[in-house]
Formats: structure tokens, C-alpha cells, sequence
């Protein structure tokens, strides 16, 4: 009973390091970016997806304990529409690290 115990927490403690940590650092990063730059498209479509993002990360350490309540078809459903919302936010991000990267190349044409 208590090594399950132990596993199940470390397999906690690993999913948070290896996917919950990186997305708060791009969530702090985006808030950096919008402090110092102010509220720009690509900032803001940035910062929503990496908090949609860490909604479904966290939906997701938890989601697999209500298999056993639910029933395997509602679980599915369920975990569909929390990946929909994961891809919305990762669409998101990528329309905002496009516009940024555009920002960027823009930018530096004009100086040289």
C-alpha cells in the first residue's frame, strides 16, 4: 500500500515537473513580455494559450481518477473536449509566436 502510494506521488511530482512547470514559464514570460511591451496581439494570443494550456494540464493529473466513477465512454468525452480546448490553446500560441517571430524579422529589416 504505501510504495503505490509513493508511485502514484512521484508519477505526480514527474508529470508537474516535465509539463506543468515549462508552461507557467512561458505563462511568466508572455506577462514579461506584455509589461514591457503592452498589450499586443501576439502577446495576448501567447499568454491565453500557455493559461488554457495549464487548465488542461492540471484537468489532466486529476482526469484519469474518474474513469472508475464515470465510466470509460463519458471519460472519453470528457477527455476529448479538455484535448479540444489543449489544441485551442496551442493554436493559439502558435498564431502568437508567429506574429511575434514576423514582429521580430520586421523589425530587424528596417535597421540594417
Amino acid at each position: 500500500m504505501i510504495d503505490t502510494d509513493f508511485s502514484e506521488i512521484l508519477l505526480r511530482i514527474t508529470g508537474i515537473i516535465f509539463y506543468i512547470i515549462p508552461i507557467i514559464v512561458f505563462i511568466i514570460l508572455a506577462i514579461y513580455y506584455i509589461s514591457k511591451v503592452g498589450s499586443t496581439k501576439e502577446g495576448v494570443l501567447i499568454l491565453i494559450g500557455n493559461i488554457l494550456l495549464f487548465i488542461v494540464a492540471i484537468i489532466h493529473q486529476f482526469l484519469f481518477m474518474l474513469v472508475d466513477s464515470w465510466g470509460f465512454n463519458l471519460y472519453s468525452i470528457i477527455n476529448s473536449g479538455v484535448n479540444f480546448i489543449a489544441f485551442i490553446g496551442s493554436i493559439l500560441f502558435i498564431i502568437g509566436f508567429y506574429l511575434l517571430i514576423k514582429k521580430a524579422i520586421k523589425g530587424n529589416n528596417t535597421t540594417t
